[in-house]
């Protein structure tokens, strides 16, 4: 699910050499969330999550920009400090090397589905079960204009085997319509032995048409099944959503859904209200549907997110 852009504040420090730029960023959100599943044990429940970023560049006399990043991240689900999504990248001539925890290259030319609520209520989800899923620790994005192309994958560190994981993906953007397409491969076992591969075709466009964004999104996945647990199967997973601004209001609706037996539509209906300064008050409500209860449940959610 897709967060709040983060504003930054930017501190810049010099010591004997070319300006290097610290940028500190945050986020935080907090409110309710409710679902009437039967995997849940209380219908409504406190929400909340604080997101903070530190990120520093610099420039080589020869023009190369270097840099690294980190985050520090908790929710209700973490009750202690929790530091990830370390990056470290080389970019020259618009061309970006990073390693860390990286992205996989599908989520870098396909941007998903927007999701109503202030943390999102899941309406995205089985749409995009195998997208942007990847274990990649290397990945090289190249942009040219209105073309980006990039590819990830997976190399050993710390004493461990690397996986298969690899993603490879273009976009074009025209300013008032993108579009995406990526061909990835996610397996899961000890690099050694592959318990699971998933083969992915993903495509996405976005469009900006009557003053409203529109976002589409459409996967096929080949699953094998190495094992022998589970039954090899081809799924496809699609799904739209708007966004509709109205002055300080933003309305946002999203549809998602699988071909899989019994898995019904998920859809939801949400807004966003801009209260300035990086705070806005934001809540969905809509239906929501998981294979494995054989039923569909109410999603809700209403809180308040800040940027800083």
């Amino acid at each position: 699910m897709k967060k709040v852009l983060l504003a930054t504040t930017a501190l810049v420090f010099t010591a004997g050499f070319a300006a290097a730029d610290v940028t500190v960023s945050g986020s935080a959100n907090a409110g309710l969330k409710f679902s009437d599943a039967d995997t849940q044990s209380e219908d409504t429940e406190l929400f909340y999550e604080l997101d903070f970023g530190i990120a520093g560049s610099t420039t080589t006399d020869g023009g190369i920009e270097v840099g690294a990043s980190l985050d520090f991240d908790l929710d209700t689900a973490n009750q202690s400090d929790n530091i990830d999504d370390p990056e470290v990248f080389v970019s020259v001539g618009g061309v970006t090397v990073t390693v860390g925890a990286v992205g996989s290259a599908d989520g870098v030319v396909i941007g998903g589905l927007e999701d109503p609520g202030f943390d999102g209520i899941g309406i995205d989800d089985q749409a995009t079960t195998f997208w942007d899923d990847g274990t990649a620790n290397v990945q090289v994005k190249a942009e040219f204009d209105a073309f980006t192309v990039a590819a990830s994958g997976n190399l050993a560190e710390n004493d461990t085997e690397a996986s298969d994981d690899f993603s490879v993906g273009a976009s074009y953007d025209a300013g008032m319509f993108s579009v995406g397409a990526a061909y990835s491969e996610y397996n899961t076992g000890d690099g050694i032995v592959e318990d699971f591969t998933a083969t992915i075709v993903a495509i996405g466009a976005a469009v900006t048409a009557g003053g409203a964004d529109i976002d589409l999104f459409y996967h096929q996945a080949e699953i094998e099944d190495n094992l022998g647990v589970l039954d090899d199967a081809d799924v496809a997973g699609y799904g739209a959503s708007v966004t509709y601004p109205v002055g300080a209001v933003s309305l946002i609706a999203a549809v998602g859904a699988t071909d899989i037996d019994d898995d019904e539509v998920d859809f939801g209906v949400g807004f966003e209200y801009d209260l300035g300064g990086g705070v806005a008050l934001a809540g969905g409500v809509g239906q929501s549907d998981e294979e494995d209860l054989g039923n569909s449940y109410t999603v809700a959610d209403f809180g308040i997110t800040m940027s800083f």
